[in-house]
């Protein structure tokens, strides 16, 4: 898995700290693409106490109203495994999640959109 900084919603933030809104990511000209990315989620550093609520949504202007597609949850005992899943056809040109959950320890999460989750290292 490439992450893409260009492409991040949260990048190695702590769980606690997550606020409101993640930050916005430009999806074109809006609509699907012919291979939908992947919406991949992770959490590392530490266990959160309850499970993290994802909540995808979008909007047509990068400060207009954000209006919820998908919900994710990634469970209180996933510290160091990916959530992925493939982004809904249809969306608009802007992204962006919003969650909620609690800390334990120095749980961070990174969220972004990736073109492939199962990437294996050559031996």
């Amino acid at each position: 898995m490439i992450w893409d900084y260009e492409n991040m919603f949260y990048h190695k933030k702590a769980i606690a700290s997550l606020g409101a809104a993640s930050d916005v990511v430009a999806n074109g000209g809006g609509g699907a693409a012919y291979e939908a990315p992947f919406l991949a989620i992770n959490v590392a550093g530490g266990a959160t106490s309850a499970a993290l609520t994802v909540k995808l949504q979008h909007a047509d202007t990068a400060t207009g109203t954000f209006a919820d597609v998908a919900t994710y949850t990634v469970p209180a005992d996933a510290t160091g495994d990916v959530l992925a899943a493939r982004l809904p056809a249809g969306l608009k040109k802007f992204l962006r999640l919003a969650c909620t959950g609690t800390q334990s320890g120095d749980a961070v999460v990174t969220a972004g959109l990736v073109l492939d989750v199962n990437m294996k290292q050559a031996e």
